[in-house]
């Protein structure tokens, strides 16, 4: 009986340091996958700042310079969308001026963006030629991650969660029975408020970071 105790404790132990690295995992894949990017501009000037976690970088150019937008695959990943057909799995921004010159947004494919830098508010700068003042900016973190993240977390979070709860069977007194499935509704309530809490918490200073 003590030989199954200390094996079933090791094995939630175990169980517990699984769940909290899949919990955290993501977290790493964000950090290195995240990019934003910053456009501001006055009549005579726009100021292109991308930043990531590891790196940043600028570009200047004249809004009445802008001859059109258009998309770049290059570094972005080929995937299959269909029997025969197949494309990318990101692309970027890419602004083309008159004097032949391109910028690149984020400097990097990128899945899903959020924000107001897009495609429609640089065409949108491209037709009007020129602002009083103007400030644009977006930022990602990755394509298929945005699934892949939260799937991860979620795993991680169940299985710490499990290692916690108390039992509940039929077997059990009505009095331990309704103490344990109360106990349960709390640790449950409890930790998934603390770690949504702390996901969004990390997700907003993330973003206010990549787009500052």
């Amino acid at each position: 009986m003590l030989a199954e105790n200390k094996s079933l404790k090791t094995f939630l132990w175990k169980q517990t340091i699984v769940g909290f690295l899949f919990l955290i995992f993501p977290i790493f894949l964000f950090f290195f996958s995240g990019t934003g990017a910053r456009l501001d501009c006055d009549p005579k000037e726009c100021i292109l700042n991308r930043k990531q976690f590891t790196q940043s970088s600028e570009d200047r150019f004249n809004p009445r310079e802008i001859e059109r937008i258009g998309y770049n695959y290059q570094g972005a990943g080929r995937q299959r969308t269909g029997v025969s057909s197949s494309g990318f799995s990101g692309s970027d921004l890419e602004i083309h001026l008159r004097n032949g010159k391109n910028i690149l947004i984020f400097g990097t494919p990128v899945g899903y963006q959020f924000g107001s830098l897009d495609f429609r508010s640089l065409d949108s700068l491209r037709e009007i030629g020129a602002v009083s003042s103007l400030t644009l900016a977006s930022y990602s973190f990755g394509g298929k991650l945005l699934f892949i993240g939260p799937t991860l977390a979620a795993i991680g979070y169940i299985l710490i969660l499990v290692s916690f709860v108390w039992p509940v069977g039929p077997d059990l007194d009505p009095k331990v029975l309704a103490k344990n499935r109360m106990y349960n509704l709390i640790l449950f309530v409890g930790t998934l408020s603390i770690v949504t809490f702390l996901y969004l918490s990390l997700w907003n200073w993330a973003k206010s970071y990549l787009i500052s």
